[in-house]
Formats: structure tokens, sequence, C-alpha cells
């Protein structure tokens, strides 16, 4: 009986820390999704070809480093690279698209990995296919998760 009695106690004790750490995992996956969402955002504006209004999901601060080249600021790379860059896109879509995250307290720390083709507007148009990744690390202000830096890089699609 004094068995029972201990086995008893022992489960209850451990109830509060079973829904203490469910809670965690809830709100782990919660921060998470939020965190993807920004990320999707933005690869959903990419293939739409209009980055005009992605400003809200980075930092005023955010840098930008894109196949081993440092762009500047996000607004100097919306100025004079991606967005007069996806003038000339008649197509970018995404394939394969996977992203990764881990919480680092008020940190968030991604990598996506993806296909990606381009067909290029004009007279000649030209296809694009490439295979690439990119690292992202984001930062909650006031319970708004923003990109703060942002890398990607891509090379030939290899099997």
């Amino acid at each position: 009986m004094k068995i029972l009695f201990s086995l008893i106690l022992l489960m209850l004790m451990s109830f509060p820390l079973k829904a203490q750490e469910e809670h965690h995992n809830h709100a782990e996956m919660t921060i998470k999704m939020s965190v993807e969402k920004i990320l999707k955002d933005y690869k959903n504006a990419l293939e739409s070809l209009d980055v005009s209004n992605t400003q809200h999901l980075f930092s005023e601060d955010a840098t930008i480093f894109e196949n081993g080249k440092f762009e500047g600021s996000y607004q100097d790379y919306l100025d004079n690279h991606i967005g007069p860059e996806l003038g000339h896109f008649k197509e970018f879509t995404f394939n394969d698209y996977e992203v990764h995250i881990r919480l680092e307290g008020e940190i968030a720390v991604s990598f996506e990995t993806y296909t990606y083709k381009i067909i290029l507007d004009g007279e000649n148009p030209r296809i694009i296919e490439r295979q690439g990744t990119a690292t992202s690390v984001l930062k909650n202000f006031d319970g708004n998760w923003k990109i703060i830096q942002n890398h990607g890089s891509s090379r030939e699609i290899r099997n």
C-alpha cells in the first residue's frame, strides 16, 4: 500500500511539470510559426515580383548579404539591387522550399533551402534555375519579429 501511495504521489507531483512542458512547447511552436510567416511573406513577395511593401519585415538597420557580397541595409538592397532586378523578371518561383528555425531567447536563427527558377523578360527571355540557401537572423521587437540580417547564396543545381 505504501508503494502504491508513493507512486500516486509521484504521478501527481509530475503533472504540473508535464503541463508546464506542454505549455512551453506550444509557446515555442507559436513563435516559430510567427518567424516562419515573416520568411514566407518575403518569399511570396519575391514570387509576386513586388517587394514594395516588405520593409515592415525587416528592422530599420537590417543588413543584407548575397552571394558573398555585402549589399548594405535592406533599403539599399531594395533601391539598388532586388527592386530594380525584379523589374526584369517575368517569373520568379521557389520549389522544394524548406525552413528550419532555432530559437535563442529574443533571437531566432533560420535557414531556408530551395531551388528557384527565374524567367527573364525581354526580347530574348532566359531561364535561370538555381539551388539556394538563405540564413536569416530575426529579433523580437515588442512582440513583432523582424529580420535583422539575411544572407542568401545560390549555385547551379546539383543532384
